[in-house]
């Protein structure tokens, strides 16, 4: 039986076909910068050379579309037909009071309807993708791991805002936290890379990307994370704000004379690392590119990024009191060497020492601090797909 993970990031879709039985990768692939015309895809089957095209990528289901053609080409796939497929998974991201990996109904479906205010960005692809799916691969099962799981182990205050209780009783209103594969994956995978034990461990997880969120993790357990309410909070994101007084919005309300959408869509679109730096783009290579070109504003929203992450790295610190690992992974945390070595500077209080030539290494795992430092600091692949289908496999079995 061969289980399908497809995950769909804020710019990017990412998917991996598994053996359900041994839980071994069959073939993974990367369709990047999606809006683009030129979308770089990078597409690996087990036992085969790499697969790296340029296409155009306007929208999600153009890359599932596309995902799906690469599985089944008779020259660089895997499989001869959709048929070879059992189940598909997701990581949704949010529905309100639902956690868990669950088969993916109309009413789930209808509370991440509901849930679209809160995350426009990340709901809308996701339903759309589960809908697309549903036509492609009729009758076939369709699950997701909700990406608050992970951080259910929070304690009640660390997801309490200081608003009327009523609001939380009747409206769920506290902080859900997300990325919640991505963060398990590092609370499993941190202890054996290390050889190490994760009770022991008090791991702070960046998962930094085109959409960026910090998570403090105490004996192999989430005890706090930077997103909140929303995918909207936290860190400054590719395109979003990240955390923002509530009262400048309804000030910009009042002074623009907009709509809640149409701040919705200055929030989530035109904002964060985009809005701060003023080029076209949020994606950190582009704003790195410009800073190397003397664009002030684009050093500026580096700046602000990468200070926004230290101050979660001690804050986390000092929730766990104490700090043994830094592990950065996503697309930013594994690839910036330079985002990497601004993070870690001036945190030797906390005993962070980076290796500059350990950190230029491009290893899929390695530790990037010196041998002095008394905390480690680790870049560490994303592997939320494998969260995820182990996740499916387990529900499959409990129902059969």
């Amino acid at each position: 039986m061969n289980i399908l993970i497809a995950n769909i990031g804020s710019t990017s879709f990412k998917f991996q076909l598994f053996d359900s039985a041994s839980l071994q990768e069959l073939a993974r692939g990367r369709l990047e910068r999606i809006g683009s015309e030129t979308a770089p895809v990078q597409f690996h089957v087990v036992g085969k050379e790499e697969v790296e095209q340029s296409v155009a990528l306007p929208d999600f289901g153009s890359a599932i579309l596309h995902s799906i053609q690469l599985l089944t080409d008779p020259d660089i796939g895997v499989i001869h037909h959709l048929s070879e497929i059992a189940a598909v998974g997701f990581k949704p991201v949010h529905a309100l009071h639902i956690t868990g990996c669950r088969l993916f109904t109309d009413d789930i479906l209808d509370v991440m309807e509901e849930a679209v205010p809160l995350a426009p960005a990340h709901n809308p692809p996701y339903i759309a993708a589960v809908r697309l799916y549903r036509e492609l691969l009729p009758g076939l099962p369709l699950y997701g791991l909700f990406e608050p799981t992970f951080h259910q182990t929070m304690p009640d205050y660390a997801t309490m805002y200081g608003i009327p209780y009523d609001w939380i009783e009747r409206y769920g209103l506290r902080r859900y936290g997300f990325h919640g594969a991505s963060h398990q994956h590092i609370a499993e995978r941190t202890p054996v890379f290390l050889g190490c034990p994760s009770e022991s461990l008090k791991i702070v997880s960046c998962h930094l990307g085109g959409s960026s969120s910090i998570c403090a993790i105490d004996g192999g357990k989430s005890i706090d994370t930077s997103m909140g309410l929303t995918p909207q909070s936290g860190l400054m994101q590719s395109t979003r704000t990240g955390d923002l007084d509530p009262f400048a919005v309804m000030d910009m309300l009042d002074r623009e004379q907009m709509t809640t959408d149409e701040m919705r869509t200055v929030l989530c679109k035109q904002s964060g690392l985009k809005g701060l730096s003023g080029i076209d783009s949020g994606d950190m290579r582009d704003i790195l590119d410009a800073q190397k070109e003397g664009n002030e504003r684009a050093a500026l929203a580096v700046d602000a990024y990468v200070y926004d992450i230290k101050k979660y790295i001690g804050a986390y610190a000092a929730a766990m009191n104490g700090l043994d690992v830094i592990v950065f992974t996503g697309g930013i945390g594994e690839r910036s060497v330079e985002i990497r070595a601004r993070v870690c500077e001036g945190l030797t209080f906390l005993g962070i020492i980076l290796d500059p030539a350990r950190n230029k290494r491009k290893e899929s795992e390695m530790i990037i601090s010196s041998d002095e430092a008394k905390t480690i600091a680790a870049v560490i692949i994303a592997n939320e797909e494998r969260i995820i289908v182990r996740e499916v496999v387990n529900v499959i079995e409990k129902m059969t």
